[in-house]
């Protein structure tokens, strides 16, 4: 199979030809679907609209250690923004009276009304197939395991999807592609769409050459070298929600009556007429279509889309997490209902061993410093939907600019007083140390800290990583090299000062980086358990360091070939931990490190130690 890059889809306004060729495709379409019969809008089925499902893929196999991907999958739910948009607002509208693009679109039903967001939390109970809002065409399991594959499969008979849609990252690719395999024999002629953060992390598109890098990891490369059966038809890689929504309207434009296969290349072909139908594209990333022979990149080179414009993550889901650190609304004993957020794009950091670095997302990170009054409605807004708290995503909250953490809690103050319900709502957002502890603009750090309190933030995650000072000189997170005093010392100085401004402190650590060896692990365990002991944490989540493609470590350790693929079930002392698989763990670590790590991080910490369940982090798929 060969790899074709073809040219860039990028803004350009249409020519006279496109625009006749459109109309007239366009217009064989609707003659085609009119001629089918039975195009009357039924209350049941609008034979315009075709049957989709998307599917959030785990990234574990067992529950043998509790670990569990907590929280909404809002990457998921912000890749869907755009098309389930397009697709309410075409079931509202009806079918237009002169052939349109939306005349055939994926058909997402409704969006939820107040009384189902009341009262739809938790796990999902309904088959998607009948399900008649936008929140129930989603699958969502945990684990993938016996329970979960027969779920899926009667989900895919039930439905039959023209189009399945997987969000995945890296430790979940392997269930990716049993999904993929399963959707094509139960749901035959289904076309299967690959994204999330594994396609983001093993494709790169070189706009300067015109070039495209593929990791020996993606989808793409294990597909053509045939160490996985072609089951996925396309991968979509960058700014998820655009692209998706322009991949789902080229299918939709080459779709016929009764929706049966649709070849890829005709969707390929399809796109670019697609993209310069408005002189508006958007986005920027990649689309792939791997057909029998070919794996073909076309480069999307649009418009950035920033926050501010695109729907709410959740205008189409409800907020079914749970959190146990927020308890405030005293509604459950899992915690408060908890919905996730997020203000920018990437970290605009470069720790070594992160996948959501500038380095590796190439994304911008700083657009969103001016929109805090629009992130502050739309926390109004959650309320309004059912959520009684929300914890920020971002890696860094407001990537560590504490002008706008102070401005978003002006914000929130406002809304507080014109809105009593909005005064019991919590958060909680990720810090890192040496924001906590910029001197140059101490005063402006407590302030703003006190401002957070005030306005409902109850807790603050930090990533401490290792308490060892000979591995955090390798990591990129100790930035702050004008403060001359010793990770260790710095790391109690931010805990002690942002639990002195009443608010609580959470901790994730992570073995395995540079410099790591048993009398690190001892030294980093203990001074845990000491951080502890002092009342500074209130819980420590250790972790494995795994690697990602396209990170500085992974590249680094020589790491380029990392099994993603390969079906197996995970065993521990592995699935004690996140995303940790024996074949791309640390190799700084072996499996009696682990085995230690877990059981002394356990005695050592006691209660404080949280399982991966009860982690704040959400699904970043």
């Amino acid at each position: 199979m060969i790899l074709t890059v073809r040219p860039p889809l990028e803004p350009r306004c249409p020519g006279p030809a496109d625009r006749q060729e459109l109309a007239d495709r366009l217009s064989r379409r609707r003659e085609l679907f009119e001629r089918a019969g039975d195009t009357a809008p039924r209350p049941d089925r609008d034979p315009y609209l075709f049957p989709i499902m998307a599917a959030l893929v785990p990234v574990a196999t067992s529950r043998g250690g509790e670990v569990a991907y907590p929280g909404d999958p809002m990457c998921l739910y912000s890749a869907l923004s755009l098309t389930v948009e397009r697709s309410v607002a075409r079931r509202v509208r009806g079918l237009a009276v002169r052939p349109a693009l939306d005349d055939v679109a994926p058909d997402w039903g409704r969006y939820p009304d107040a009384a189902y967001r009341r009262a739809e939390d938790g796990p999902r109970s309904v088959l998607v197939a009948d399900s008649r809002t936008t929140d129930g065409h989603v699958f969502d399991p945990r684990i993938w395991d016996d329970v979960a594959c027969e779920a899926f499969i009667t989900e895919l008979r039930a439905l039959r999807p023209k189009v399945l849609l997987l969000s995945s990252v890296s430790a979940g690719h392997r269930y990716a592609l049993e999904m993929a395999e399963l959707a094509k024999e139960h749901a035959p002629g289904c076309l299967v769409v690959l994204g999330g953060r594994h396609a983001d992390e093993t494709i790169r598109y070189r706009h300067a050459t015109r070039t495209a890098d593929l990791s020996w990891s993606s989808t793409v490369e294990v597909i053509r070298d045939g160490r996985a059966r072609p089951v996925v038809d396309f991968v979509v890689a960058g700014d998820g929600s655009p692209l998706l929504d322009l991949l789902l309207c080229a299918v939709g434009l080459v779709a016929t009556p009764g929706f049966g296969p649709t070849p890829v290349e005709e969707v390929l072909d399809a796109l670019a007429l697609v993209a310069a139908h408005d002189g508006a594209t958007r986005g920027v990333g990649s689309i792939v279509g791997l057909t029998a022979d070919e794996a073909v990149l076309v480069p999307v080179q649009g418009e950035r889309i920033d926050a501010a414009q695109l729907p709410s993550p959740y205008e189409a889901f409800s907020v079914r997490a749970r959190f146990g650190i927020f308890t405030r609304a005293g509604s459950s004993p899992l915690g408060s209902r908890t919905a996730h957020v997020m203000t920018l794009d990437a970290c605009p950091f470069k720790c070594t061993f992160c996948s959501e670095s500038i380095q590796v997302s190439q994304r911008p990170t700083r657009f969103a410093v001016s929109e805090t009054e629009h992130v502050a409605r739309r926390i109004g807004q959650l309320v309004d939907w059912g959520a009684e708290a929300a914890f920020f995503d971002d890696p860094v909250f407001w990537g560590g600019n504490w002008k706008a953490i102070s401005d978003f809690c002006h914000d929130l103050a406002r809304l507080r007083d014109r809105r009593p319900a909005v005064r019991t709502f919590e958060w909680g957002a990720q810090l890192t140390v040496d924001v906590v502890l910029n001197r140059a603009k101490a005063a402006e750090v407590h302030a703003a800290l006190d401002l957070m309190r005030e306005n409902g933030c109850t807790y603050i995650y930090i990533g401490i990583e290792s308490m060892a000072q000979q591995v955090m000189r390798n990591v990129g997170k100790n930035l702050l090299r004008r403060n001359p005093e010793a990770w260790v010392s710095k790391v109690r100085e931010a805990l002690t000062t942002i639990r002195d401004h009443g608010i609580r402190v959470g901790s994730s650590v992570l073995f395995g980086l540079d410099g790591e060896n048993r009398e690190t692990i001892e030294e980093t365990i203990e001074e845990i358990g000491r951080l502890i002991d002092d009342g500074l944490l209130v819980m420590a989540s250790p972790n494995i360091l795994t690697y990602h493609p396209g990170t500085a470590i992974t590249a680094a350790h020589g790491q380029v070939r990392l099994d993603y693929h390969s079906r197996k079930n995970n065993r521990p002392p592995y699935t004690y931990f996140e995303e940790a698989y024996p074949e791309v763990v640390s190799r700084l670590l072996d499996e009696d490190d682990i085995w230690f790590i877990h059981e002394a991080s356990a005695k050592r910490w006691g209660s404080t130690r949280n399982s991966a369940a009860e982690s704040a982090a959400s699904i970043n798929a």
